[in-house]
């Protein structure tokens, strides 16, 4: 698992979801109180398939894109509302929220899953990117998927992680 992945970056940073030109936003300062009272391992199961639709309809699957699960904080809910859900542009997560989080990468079809997870409100990332010829040569569409889903002990909770 490589936490400084692109979708590990765009998890903790929100920097693929920015607007050009608009400053990033300062993030709250880290709760360390907060995170020291989370359990990192448990008997859960996350798993789900990443995918987005295009215009046309054609489904792009996040085939080898790499998979974010980390715990519904109020750190990890400022990126939610304003990253991905606003599209704002925030600055660079602090290095501790790496600890808890869990890295994986989806197989051919998008899918994925994370063992070992414990209780509790998570946020499930990844990245769908395809490439689109135009005039000027490829294009890069897609971008970031994050949904929150909730853990139970010894459960298997499924995440369709689309847009």
């Amino acid at each position: 698992m490589k936490l400084g992945s692109m979708v590990a970056m765009a998890a903790l940073s929100g920097v693929l979801s920015g607007c050009a030109g608009q400053p990033p936003l300062q993030r709250p300062p880290f709760p360390v109180e907060e995170y020291q009272k989370l359990v990192l391992e448990g008997a859960g199961t996350v798993s789900g398939q990443v995918f987005m639709k295009t215009v046309g309809g054609d489904v792009k699957y996040g085939a080898g894109s790499e998979v974010a699960l980390f715990p519904v904080t109020s750190y990890s809910n400022f990126w939610y509302q304003n990253a991905y859900l606003q599209s704002k542009p925030i600055v660079p997560s602090d290095e501790r929220q790496k600890t808890y989080m869990k890295v994986t990468q989806a197989d051919g079809n998008g899918n994925f899953k994370f063992t070992n997870v414990a209780p509790g409100d998570y946020y499930v990332s990844s990245m769908v990117i395809w490439h689109v010829p135009t005039q000027l040569g490829l294009e890069a569409q897609g971008g970031s998927v994050a949904k929150p889903v909730a853990v139970d002990e010894k459960v298997e909770a499924r995440v369709m992680l689309t847009r």
